[in-house]
């Protein structure tokens, strides 16, 4: 039998060593083992690194949530699950299904739609497999020359979230605008042509065989809408938030946690405002990036994925894992290892937060680490975190 006290005190003491060597404002470690029944956790740092340093209400704890950039587009997967386990949509349903008037050439020639996408499928959407946009446009001669980003609302939404202040900031604070906005988006991606933000090269028509890492998951949701006549945000927490419950939220991050990035000037991590402003809590595309979780959070989305925890009710965890096109069906895992497609793994990357991901479905076993900083030294410090992480795992029957 491990010592899981000598186990817990080597993430403590790691914790704090990446903590003094990289100073870096707070990180949070996660391991999940022996199929869920053994989760450890460690939380070090501070809030926020301009406040004092020896306030308790400045220091992180297991109840703070820390963001985990796109490691919310495969937490998504799972939402998504939830509602395909509730008979509200299939893995397979289109959306020309959902959004009914796209099959119309009226209506597509009225908004300036193609028709190459009106069967890509919900799985396809959520596994990155849809070749719709992408980061990336692979330009037309399909020589997978990259172009540039095409997300029809990366620039718009991001630099409204970021900049805030307008006079009519508020009509687009309620859940009924979010609606629209994703409605909008899906309709944008949908277009016949692409043109790369506020400049007039023409990229043409989308390369479906391109599959791009892409915020298609936005329109998964959008999907989930229309069908169920109310905002994601609604649909998120009636299902899994409350009744499980889960500790993940949306919006600006919460509880006086700050995002950081590096001053090069000083040498030191500096609070970035911009991210806990009020409107991003109406940030339409908060699903693809804008997640939070505390520790026991993101070990229960561990113990989820390696099927250590069920509920019926949700979501068909065969289903929601079940491999597509080198993707994970609902997981939307960036890759898959060579053993048992293990480990199934995610970053996440924001202009304030860090983290990364690893699960072993099969073993039962899994670790995450989470930041409130990034660039710096940032890298360097998730990285020896997750080394110690995973050292523990696959030693583990040796402490």
């Amino acid at each position: 039998m491990p010592n899981i006290a000598k186990i817990q005190k080597a993430i403590d003491d790691t914790a704090r060593l990446v903590i003094g060597a990289y100073k870096i404002p707070a990180i949070a470690a996660v391991l999940v083992n022996e199929n869920g029944s053994k989760v450890l956790h460690s939380v070090q740092g501070l809030k926020d690194a301009s406040k004092s340093t020896t306030a308790a209400s400045n220091k992180a704890g297991k109840g703070d949530f820390f963001n985990v950039g796109s490691i919310s587009k495969p937490i998504t997967g799972l939402f998504i699950a939830a509602l395909i386990k509730r008979g509200d949509l299939k893995w397979d349903t289109k959306i020309s299904d959902v959004f009914t008037e796209f099959k119309s050439k009226a209506f597509r020639d009225h908004c300036g739609l193609n028709s190459n996408f009106l069967n890509t499928k919900l799985y396809e959407l959520i596994s990155h497999s849809s070749g719709m946009g992408g980061q990336f446009y692979f330009d037309r001669n399909n020589d997978n020359k990259r172009r540039g980003d095409t997300d029809p609302f990366r620039v718009p939404e991001e630099q409204g979230i970021l900049a805030g202040g307008s006079s009519r900031d508020s009509e687009w604070m309620s859940f009924e605008s979010l609606r629209y906005q994703r409605y909008l988006y899906t309709l944008l991606y949908m277009k016949k042509k692409k043109y790369k933000y506020k400049q007039t090269d023409d990229l043409g028509y989308n390369n479906k065989n391109a599959t791009g890492y892409s915020s298609s998951v936005t329109i998964a949701t959008a999907m989930a809408e229309r069908k169920l006549g109310r905002a994601w945000e609604l649909i998120m927490t009636e299902l899994l938030l409350h009744p499980l419950p889960m500790e993940m939220r949306f919006g600006a991050v919460p509880n006086g946690m700050q995002h950081h990035s590096y001053n090069t000037g000083s040498g030191k991590f500096v609070p970035n405002p911009s991210f806990t402003n009020t409107l991003s809590n109406y940030s339409s595309k908060f699903m693809t990036g804008a997640i939070h979780c505390t520790v026991e959070g993101m070990a229960q989305y561990i113990r989820y994925n390696i099927r250590a925890l069920t509920y019926g009710q949700a979501f068909d965890v065969t289903a929601y894992q079940k491999p597509v096109t080198g993707a994970a069906q609902g997981g939307l895992f960036l890759n898959t290892g060579a053993n048992n497609n293990e480990p199934l793994w995610h970053v996440g990357t924001t202009g304030g937060s860090r983290a990364v991901l690893n699960v072993y479905p099969h073993t039962g076993a899994g670790y995450a680490v989470m930041m409130n900083c990034v660039d710096g030294n940032s890298q360097a410090a998730m990285d020896d975190m997750s080394k110690a992480l995973a050292d523990i795992y696959k030693n583990w029957n040796t402490y």
